[in-house]
């Protein structure tokens, strides 16, 4: 049962962690430790009158969570915090607020020290005891022991006070069955209760919530009820009006089934009431409404009848056995009437009357007239082949008539036949009548043309064939046409009468036909060292060209001239000369250019040299290098390949030419004395370098290297003092290059060696100090790396061999390495004693 008025987002009264989650959903707790929380509604349920409360419960999604949740009928009422019992296994529902009470337990925690069982479990106590003291614990789900698995699951209680059962339906079945009067056994014999749902956690938590889906109940019992007062009876079709009335405290009334305050009652039934008090809290009620047997009146004539051309009818009705019967006052059954109007029935059986109308119709039955263009007709219709009449029909007594073809009362007619009419007054039909249409036949003609179609700008002959009966009355010329002997292209028309009344026009379009399309159009002009390709690319049947040829291309060079080259070309019976002309251009001469010079790098640049055209540009002769303008005089420095090309700026005909230009290198010698300033008796070495000349490479070409001095020799040498030329020549000249090295005296000059390589090949054996100057003294002294003198002389000519003789005695020779040395030596320069000396270390390499 569909409760009305359910506005659950501001029917509950919340405590301590209960909130608020959807206008019809609460959660009571979250999953936190020690939380507690009831709903409370602020409509009482009145236990004299049934109840049926539908919700969907949420225990949670932790399996071996708690508490659980618990739906509460009590007395205390429905304001305040602190409407709840104590939390964890109390579930909310404990202490002295809950005397009287009755609660359904949905438990999902195990608490043995009041007989829980392992699974989740619904079970029925009162008074605030957790104790399962009205109804034991039963498996809550018949389909699973977990309910805390985040499922909302479906979760009703109903109550019958006529049989005193309270019910409890979970997941849609059937879970627990009490039959105790609430009433009188737990609330004392007040019948009025507060309602809603506690929940709490303990140790361990969930998240518990319960939302209302549907709600049927009263808060008040005997305020809403049916006027007129019963009891009720409605006739048998017949209606009846009731209209909801509410009784203090209700204010507002309704017909629960419908929605409205006056219902319309047409059999028998229990019919619902609703009504609300000033606060939306609701009561039901019910009325019975039984039948009464009517005089079941019944027509056996149409409601509406026509009578179609007769000058009376009967009426009949029936009724029920015991039913009274009469029309217009009249007892019985049948009425015969002559004239139009309405007609009353009455059927009586007890109280219940019933009455039924007849409107009655007399109507003659119509006539069809034809007519064609306003005219009565009514013998046969003629119409020439090609024209159209138009035939009307309509009918007498106000009947509407209308065509079969088109169910109009209007049809155009274009061809010989019969066309029947039908016409209908008031459902009276007509007699069906029919007009019959002629078709005359129009006078015809050919007409004739020599030739069949005319060749560009020609003429021909019209004439005609007539047919039987037809005569000329006239011909309308085309444009240009003077007379049927000399026709031009055109329409002709030639008006027709025969001898039954009717005229025709034929008409013929002289065509002419277009010039035959050969396509031949004169080309581009071209340069004269190519090719003009002449095409009649139209479709043609015969082709012959005046310089000779018959294909559909004809090659034209510069030799043939520029024409004219005419195409003859016939096309059916049609023949045709087409015409083109070529235009030749002049094609310039580069003329005879080398494929490839040479040029020092320092000689002039190379000069590219423009020959005169043999014919003059059509616009102006254009020369270029390298895509770059190159006037008269235009030379080249740089190596490269170069692309000549002139051109008419005009016509774009040109000719090119591709040259290499190959740059060689000029020499330039240089010869560099590493001292240009030594000592008398000296020497220094002298390199010579070849230097590019502007950027070229001058080794790219062979070349030579002569040196002025005797016995030199490539590109360095150790020489004394003097001038020392050195001359490079190759293909491009010669280069000559001066190393002047200077002489001075520059006192005693000392020059120690630092290795030499006694290994008996005959060179460098020995190893001897050399001096410029005479020396009063000398010593000189070789030690090993001990600092143990191994050789030492005072002779400055006499050179060591790399023996020790002076380690160890004997001779024997030292081993390859460093050996450090010291040489003293005096001399007199100039009357004046000097006294110096050197070190340093000798290297032995066998």
């Amino acid at each position: 049962m569909a409760g009305l008025g359910l506005e659950v987002g501001a029917q509950w009264n919340l405590v301590q962690n209960a909130t608020q989650q959807s206008p019809t959903c609460i959660r009571l707790t979250n999953a936190i430790n020690q939380q507690r929380g009831a709903a409370w509604h602020d409509c009482q349920i009145h236990l004299g009158a049934e109840f049926d409360l539908e919700f969907t419960v949420n225990l949670g999604t932790n399996n071996g969570g708690a508490d659980g949740m618990c739906f509460v009928l009590q007395q205390e009422g429905n304001v305040g915090n602190n409407l709840i019992g104590g939390n964890g296994g109390d579930i909310g529902y404990t202490g002295s607020p809950f005397i009287p009470s009755i609660a359904v337990e949905i438990d999902t925690y195990q608490n043995g020290n009041v007989g829980d069982p392992s699974f989740d479990h619904i079970a029925i106590q009162s008074n605030g005891s957790t104790t399962h003291n009205l109804s034991p614990a039963v498996q809550a789900s018949a389909a699973t022991a977990n309910i805390e698995n985040g499922q909302s699951y479906p979760f009703r209680v109903t109550w019958d006070p006529s049989t005193t059962t309270l019910q409890v339906y979970f997941d849609g079945v059937l879970r627990k069955t009490l039959t105790l009067d609430l009433t009188n056994a737990i609330f004392f014999g007040d019948p009025l209760v507060y309602w809603g749902f506690t929940g709490t956690t303990g140790g361990v938590n969930n998240v518990h919530t319960f939302c209302l889906v549907d709600a049927y109940y009263s808060t008040h019992i005997e305020t809403v009820e049916a006027s007129p007062e019963g009891p009720w009876q409605v006739c048998e079709g017949e209606e009846l009006d009731l209209t909801a009335v509410p009784l203090p405290p209700s204010v507002d009334a309704i017909w629960e089934d419908s929605g409205v305050d006056v219902l319309t009652v047409t059999s028998a039934g229990t019919y619902a009431l609703y009504a609300e008090d000033a606060e939306g809290c609701p009561t039901h009620n019910e009325v019975e409404v039984t039948s009464a047997p009517g005089p079941e009146l019944s027509l056996l004539v149409d409601p509406d009848l026509v009578v179609c051309g007769d000058p009376s009818t009967v009426l009949s009705a029936s009724v029920a056995d015991g039913a009274a019967i009469a029309w217009e006052g009249q007892a019985g059954p049948d009425l015969t009437v002559q004239e139009t109007g309405v007609y009353e029935v009455v059927g009586e059986l007890n109280d219940c009357v019933q009455t039924e109308e007849v409107n009655v119709l007399f109507q003659p039955i119509p006539v069809i007239e034809f007519a064609v263009e306003g005219e009565v007709v009514s013998g046969d219709v003629e119409l020439c082949f090609g024209d159209f009449v138009t035939l009307d029909v309509s009918a007498t007594d106000g009947g509407v008539a209308e065509w079969d073809n088109n169910g109009l009362n209007a049809l155009d007619v274009t061809s010989s036949g019969d066309y029947f009419a039908t016409a209908v007054a008031n459902g009276c039909e007509a007699q069906p009548d029919f007009l019959h249409v002629d078709l005359l036949p129009l006078p015809v003609a050919d007409i004739t043309a020599s030739p069949p179609a005319l060749c560009w700008q020609t003429t021909g002959q019209v004439g005609t064939d007539l047919g039987e009966g037809a005569v000329v009355t006239g011909w309308e010329l085309p444009p240009g046409t003077s007379s049927l002997g000399q026709a031009g292209p055109g329409l002709y028309q030639v008006a027709l009468e025969s001898t039954n009344g009717c005229v025709n026009t034929e008409s013929f379009t002289y065509s002419m036909l277009p010039p035959i399309a050969t396509g031949l159009v004169n080309p581009e002009p071209l340069c004269d060292e190519g090719v003009a390709m002449l095409s009649v690319t139209g479709n043609v049947d015969q082709l012959s060209w005046n310089v000779g040829g018959n294909g559909a291309n004809l090659p034209v060079v510069a030799s043939m001239g520029e024409g004219p080259f005419v195409a003859n070309v016939t096309l059916g019976y049609c023949s045709q000369s087409d015409t083109a002309y070529v235009t030749w251009w002049p094609t310039p001469s580069v003329g005879s250019q080398p494929d490839s010079v040479s040029r020092c790098v320092l000689d002039p640049a190379y000069p590219f040299i423009w020959p005169t055209q043999t014919s003059p540009a059509v616009g102006t002769w254009v020369w270029s290098v390298n895509g770059e303008p190159a006037t008269a005089g235009y030379s080249a420095t740089a190596e490269g390949t170069y692309l000549i090309e002139v051109r008419d700026n005009a016509t774009g005909c040109l000719d090119t030419h591709e040259m290499k230009v190959n740059v060689l290198p000029n020499l330039n010698v240089v010869a560099t004395p590493a001292d240009p300033l030594i000592c008398i008796g000296d020497s220094t070495e002298v390199q010579v370098e070849l230097l590019p000349v502007l950027e070229t490479d001058p080794f790219e070409i062979p070349f030579t290297l002569l040196w002025s001095t005797e016995g030199a020799s490539g590109w360095s040498n150790n020489v004394v003092g003097g001038e020392h030329y050195v001359t490079a020549t190759n293909a491009c000249g010669t280069s000559v290059a001066l190393a002047e090295v200077e002489e001075e005296y520059c006192g005693c000059h000392v020059w120690v060696p630092n290795a030499f390589t006694p290994d008996g090949d005959g060179l460098n054996e020995g190893f001897r100090i050399v001096s410029s100057c005479e020396w009063d003294a000398f010593q000189f002294q070789v030690f090993n790396r001990w600092g143990e003198q191994v050789w030492s002389t005072d002779d400055p000519n006499r050179p060591w061999d790399g023996g020790a003789p002076d380690v160890g005695g004997g001779d024997h020779y030292l081993p390859d390495g460093w050996y450090p040395y010291l040489v003293q030596w005096e001399y007199r320069d100039n009357g004046i004693f000097y006294r110096e000396q050197k070190t340093g270390r000798i290297l032995i390499v066998r």
